[in-house]
């Protein structure tokens, strides 16, 4: 049985290169995803289940050495993106129980890979999320987590690219996708309220994100053509997506 995009296993196999029956996956969820987006809209429901400003990160030594991590390495923009989607996605989880450390961590720690410090160079790896996941499970194993619980924030970081995370993949995957996605192209922000948008771009601004993360991507689909990001530009409209989202910049 072939591994499922993004996991870890996934990556070792393939180096993140996508095969014929990923690319043929990657359609059918983005075709899947735009409906259940539409049915979702339809609905009108909204989440409100915390205030932003109720929302704390947890102030342990990981995740402070990840908020570390991510500031030394990223320009403005993208470290405060990391901020935003970890609040996008405690705004959308609703009640459900997560690993709230794993989720703060993986995506402060996400978008490593897009950055000057820690871009793949000269290698035949096609996926940016390899640096960021492999470093984010190498500092859980540091902080004594056990093996399963590191391999969450691995896979939580590797799977935020695909279009769909499966729920098998755990609430933390799921929460890391969600919250990325949100920031980076709008999705699912219409479950949200104004005011909850206004204040967490407040409290974070985006700092022109959308031309700045397109440029970003632009790189990872020229010099990794094989990649999830490289497809989705080109077969999905990842980029108009980008430049589409409710965000004025």
């Amino acid at each position: 049985m072939a591994n499922a995009i993004g996991t870890k296993e996934w990556l070792a196999t393939t180096g993140g290169k996508l095969g014929f029956r990923d690319r043929l996956a990657t359609i059918f969820h983005g075709v899947k995803a735009r409906a259940a987006s539409k049915k979702a809209y339809q609905s009108g429901r909204k989440f409100r289940s915390i205030e932003v400003d109720d929302i704390l990160p947890p102030d342990t030594p990981i995740c402070q050495e990840a908020i570390q991590l991510s500031k030394e390495a990223s320009h403005p923009y993208l470290f405060n993106h990391c901020f935003r989607a970890y609040f996008w996605a405690r705004l959308m989880n609703g009640e459900q129980k997560f690993d709230d450390e794993a989720v703060f961590t993986a995506l402060m720690l996400h978008d490593l890979g897009l950055t000057d410090s820690y871009r793949l160079k000269g290698s035949d790896q096609q996926c940016f999320t390899l640096p960021a996941s492999e470093i984010a499970e190498k500092l859980a194993l540091k902080h004594k987590w056990s093996d399963k619980r590191a391999l969450i924030v691995y896979n939580a970081i590797s799977l935020h690219l695909n279009v769909i995370v499966d729920a098998k993949h755990g609430r933390e995957a799921e929460l890391v996708r969600m919250g990325s996605g949100a920031d980076v192209a709008g999705i699912r922000m219409f479950q949200l309220e104004d005011d909850q948008i206004s204040r967490v771009v407040e409290k974070f601004p985006r700092l022109d994100l959308k031309n700045q993360m397109q440029q970003a991507l632009e790189i990872e689909t020229t010099e990794r053509p094989c990649c999830r990001v490289a497809f989705m530009n080109k077969k999905l409209g990842f980029g108009n997506l980008i430049q589409d989202s409710l965000f004025d910049e």
